[in-house]
């Protein structure tokens, strides 16, 4: 895995990489799935996404911004949020 713009130099040993296209929960609880690509791995605090919204990543507990497929926003999610990826 190359290393993003905003990756910090800690140990990253996610289950995904900048580039995957993904099937994830946008919104918890809802029951509904989308699909995007993931555009940045965040490793530290740091503003990710489109609005900028600062995240509490770390290398032991990263952040994928993934663009959304239907309407091309970028946000910031938990891998906890990923079902896994998609072709």
């Amino acid at each position: 895995m190359s290393e993003s713009k905003n990756e910090s130099k800690n140990t990253y040993n996610g289950s995904f990489e900048v580039g995957d296209h993904v099937e994830y929960q946008p919104v918890v609880g809802s029951g509904n799935a989308t699909e995007g690509e993931i555009t940045d791995v965040v490793t530290s605090k740091q503003p990710a996404g489109d609005r900028g919204l600062t995240v509490n990543a770390s290398s032991d507990d990263p952040r994928y911004v993934i663009r959304n497929d239907n309407t091309g926003k970028e946000t910031a999610y938990r891998e906890k949020h990923i079902g896994g990826t998609t072709e």
